[in-house]
């Protein structure tokens, strides 16, 4: 067995480029337009992260196509921009923008190289903005103060400062903090079915798929609602709802992010204590649980006895694999062993054997360990492999949310289970 694509990415810490957060945080909200004051690749960085998410969404069958997507144009700074300056070529690139697309408003990221030269983007930006009568919003992206969460916070927080303002509030109105794929996305949905059993509405998500009428009322919003991860949510995600809280008196749910089932009856609890409605969290919990149920029945027929093993090739820090086990768990599959992949240094493999052996008791090997595998298995893998096993089933990098998540990937599991030994292929969880 062995890694046929993608190389295990061992580092500990984010070296992202805080200008593609900017992007992240205003992509998708209706009349934006995002200028890079920066050489022409600093677009071509974040239009090959969209592009990888695109195919992402395309195998997982998982497309939003309605989705707005906020035009994106560099400035396009050159080599003489560094000794003479940019900020003529920046007023150009407005003045373009401006008549070309007639944007609701226009977000400005710097990049390192306008950082380095000293532009006042600010300026600019004011001036632009009398002449042109559109709100022009300058956010310090350059690369070497920040990384993508701490770019997606300063659009964020632009945003509040820019087109927020106390208003009256709305009873039960919840704004999502957060990206999960947004409103269309099958995570948010999720969620808003959680919070509809707390007598709750999704007012918008911001900052990253709202309108700008959706923006200047979040402040009304009774609650805000972070979209998190497998602890607490980024401390950027975190840093907003405080400054939500502290300016429009807005409180916040900041919990662990709903993934399985025993980590949605969690979820279901701590809002419940949140809200002080512990009745509604207890039907809710019973809900979810003849929910997972029923599918666990309607699937059970072709994952039963299924043999499987799962091959783990992420580090603790990319990959927790309690949810994993637990979807193995509920397919009642009968997994045959863990093979712990070659991508994985020594430290790393130490690591994720010692958090394995607290969910499970199935044999954890090395992959030059393992012997041959038998044709008819089926890998549950966080890497595509080679052809030694016929059917994969490729683990999601980010987890599908709540039990309608967990259903969702027993359902492909079963599509796979159902496939022939000799048709074999590739399933994206």
């Amino acid at each position: 067995m062995a890694i046929s694509k993608k190389n295990v990415i061992t580092m500990k810490r984010s070296y992202s480029c805080s200008m593609s957060g900017v992007w992240n945080a205003v992509a998708h909200n209706q009349g934006a337009l995002v200028i890079y004051h920066s050489p022409q690749a600093c677009g071509h960085v974040t239009h090959t992260m969209e592009l990888g998410s695109h195919y992402r969404s395309l195998g997982r069958m998982e497309m939003n196509g309605k989705q707005y997507n906020a035009p994106l144009i560099t400035s396009n700074l050159k080599e003489e921009h560094s000794i003479f300056g940019g900020t003529e070529q920046l007023r150009n690139c407005i003045d373009y923008v401006a008549k070309m697309y007639k944007p609701e408003y226009i977000v400005i990221a710097n990049s390192c190289v306008a950082g380095v030269i000293g532009d006042d983007v600010k300026s600019v930006a004011a001036a632009a903005q009398e002449m042109w009568n559109i709100p022009m919003l300058s956010v310090d992206s350059e690369g070497f103060f920040s990384d993508y969460y701490t770019g997606y916070y300063q659009a964020g927080l632009t945003l509040i400062e820019r087109f927020m303002s106390k208003q009256e509030k709305k009873k039960n109105t919840v704004t999502l903090l957060g990206d999960r794929g947004g409103p269309l996305g099958s995570d948010v949905q999720e969620i808003k079915e959680l919070l509809v059993i707390f007598g709750l509405t999704v007012h918008c998500q911001f900052p990253g798929y709202a309108s700008l009428e959706e923006i200047q009322k979040v402040p009304s919003s009774s609650l805000c609602v972070l979209l998190g991860g497998r602890a607490k949510s980024h401390m950027g995600i975190h840093t907003l709802a405080a400054d939500l809280s502290i300016k429009f008196d807005i409180p916040f749910f900041d919990a662990p992010c709903p993934i399985g089932y025993q980590q949605t009856k969690d979820w279901l609890k701590r809002m419940g204590q949140f809200l002080g409605k512990e009745k509604e969290a207890l039907v809710a919990i019973s809900q979810q649980e003849e929910k997972l149920q029923h599918a666990i029945d309607s699937y059970s027929s072709k994952l039963k006895k299924q043999k499987v093993v799962l091959c783990i090739g992420r580090p603790l820090l990319y990959f927790q694999p309690e949810w994993a086990l637990e979807l193995l768990r509920l397919a009642k599959v009968n997994v045959m062993g863990i093979i712990l992949l070659k991508g994985l240094t020594e430290d790393q493999q130490q690591e994720m054997r010692m958090e394995l052996e607290k969910y499970t008791t199935v044999s954890i090997r090395r992959e030059e360990e393992n012997k041959e595998l038998e044709k008819e298995e089926i890998a549950v893998t966080t890497h595509e492999l080679s052809d030694s096993i016929r059917r994969q089933f490729f683990l999601p990098v980010i987890p599908p949310v709540g039990v309608g998540g967990m259903i969702g990937l027993l359902c492909k599991l079963a599509r796979l289970a159902g496939r022939s030994k000799e048709r074999g292929g590739i399933v994206y969880g």
